[in-house]
């Protein structure tokens, strides 16, 4: 009987600690919805990882004509011309060292005018001509410092 009352505390923690089971179906669906969502991560992060290119890189591209690209530059001055009857806008995009004309029939961006940043993206066409599908104006800072006197700046 002493040998008996020996045992049994020892039987008394071990069926405290018993340990719940997770149900195999739970831990199933669990690894499938991390995988599902997993998969959407890695397959969007690679489609919309496009870049941009110069101008001296597309005219160096043999394989750009074929397929859509964005092009980097600052709109030219004096070159922004708009056709109200074709509903189409005409400007020159420029890289500091090339430039090239693009033409595009979207909406245009507030922003838009000639010494801002664009980038433009469509195809090039066979007569040198970038046929745009998008564009996209980099809007300025916000937190750049203000020139004094310039667009309201005051000092009273």
């Amino acid at each position: 009987m002493l040998l008996d009352s020996v045992a049994r505390p020892e039987a008394a923690p071990r069926a405290s600690r018993r340990r719940r089971k997770i149900p195999l179906s739970f831990v199933l669906a669990g690894l499938a919805v991390a995988g599902a969502v997993l998969y959407l991560v890695l397959a969007n992060t690679g489609a919309s990882a496009e870049y941009y290119l110069t101008i001296r890189e597309l005219r160096a591209c043999t394989t750009c004509s074929a397929r859509s690209v964005r092009v980097a530059g600052t709109v030219a001055p004096n070159t922004v011309v708009k056709d109200a009857a074709a509903h189409t806008i005409r400007f020159t995009v420029s890289d500091g060292a090339q430039t090239m004309p693009v033409v595009y029939g979207g909406t245009v961006p507030d922003i838009f005018q000639p010494g801002i940043q664009v980038v433009v993206e469509g195809k090039l066409g066979s007569n040198g001509v970038f046929q745009a599908q998008n564009l996209l104006a980099k809007c300025p800072s916000k937190f750049q410092s203000a020139t004094p006197g310039v667009a309201g700046v005051s000092g009273q």
